[in-house]
């Protein structure tokens, strides 16, 4: 019994050695047949960058965010017309109507970055909207989409939580959006940082009969390169007591610093700092915002004229508190 044991075991082991040089080529054939992992695409030389507005700014309480689409030409207006033309509102698209309003490419897919530092997703319009806005002066009507959204947005309540999107039909791995993730003001004592002192203009201003304040808002990367929104006000009192009396100067900046770069370069045209695009390349896109416009800053030309992206008109109370200062009077 033994015996017949041993012969089956030692029967085995001869089949095995017999068997493996025919199985181990079909196993590394198997590996080699995989697919090579598949690069990252980055961001975009020209992006086609998407903005988004609170859908409560626009009159649809309880919606989150609305993607611009189009501005619809006055031509083709026919959800506002006569006496609606004068005042804000808005009013639902059907989706048979959206192309004839100049809505982009459905078949393109929008890639939404919602949360900083975090991979964009997919996201595809699902209702539509007419939305009219603006004051007598500029008044449109703008055609936008409540989206379906793969990932997690942020609500309504910040500038800085507020998403934007590309539309292109391939994914931009590897692409990510930055926002200010560094703030620094006069409050907090401290001089200027050495980088941005010769950045801002020179002023003689004593106190205390005068003042100035300062803030920044920055974002920077591992290579060097950086994005600083600067603002400044100087306060010259004269004796008056009333903020409101105090004669005041403004100064506001969007300011970029390449790898390598000692200093940064004021970007042209530059808004309120929105955010960046970068990947493993670098920083690649800058974006502004100013009334109503997004600007797309190309990184890699920071004097160039920025591309523009209209989205919206200011109301007559964007308009009032446009412009920028640190006067307590404007707080």
């Amino acid at each position: 019994m033994q015996l017949a044991v041993r012969l089956t075991t030692q029967a085995w082991v001869w089949t095995l050695a017999l068997l493996m040089p025919l199985a181990a080529p079909a196993q590394f054939d198997e590996v080699d047949s995989f697919p090579p992992a598949e690069p990252e695409r980055g961001c975009p030389k020209r992006p086609d960058v998407v903005p988004f507005t609170a859908g409560n700014l626009v009159g649809l309480g309880g919606i989150g965010w609305l993607a611009h689409q189009a501005v619809i030409p006055e031509s083709k207006d026919r959800y506002f017309k006569e006496f609606e033309r004068d005042r804000p509102g808005v009013k639902p698209v059907p989706e048979e109507d959206v192309r004839k309003l100049g809505a982009p490419d459905p078949s393109v897919p929008l890639w939404v970055f919602g949360k900083a530092d975090a991979a964009p997703c997919r996201a595809a319009p699902v209702t539509w909207w007419a939305v009219r806005m603006g004051t007598d002066a500029d008044r449109k009507t703008y055609l936008m989409a409540e989206l379906k959204v793969e990932c997690e947005v942020l609500p309504p309540g910040r500038l800085s939580g507020t998403p934007v999107a590309l539309r292109q039909k391939d994914a931009p791995t590897g692409c990510k959006l930055r926002r200010a993730d560094d703030s620094s003001t006069s409050e907090d004592g401290r001089g200027l940082p050495l980088d941005l002192s010769d950045v801002v203009p020179e002023r003689t201003c004593e106190a205390p009969e005068c003042t100035r304040k300062w803030e920044i808002f920055s974002s920077r990367w591992d290579d060097g390169s950086a994005v600083f929104d600067i603002a400044a006000s100087w306060m010259k009192r004269d004796g008056k007591k009333d903020p409101c009396e105090w004669a005041t100067e403004d100064y506001t900046a969007l300011l970029l610093r390449r790898a390598g770069a000692l200093v940064p370069v004021p970007l042209r045209s530059g808004g309120a700092y929105f955010g960046a695009l970068y990947d493993s390349t670098g920083l690649r896109t800058v974006l502004s915002r100013n009334l109503g416009v997004l600007n797309v800053h190309d990184a890699a030309k920071p004097k160039a004229a920025p591309k523009t992206v209209r989205y919206g008109s200011p109301t007559e109370e964007e308009l009032a508190n446009a412009k920028r200062t640190l006067s307590p009077c404007k707080q």
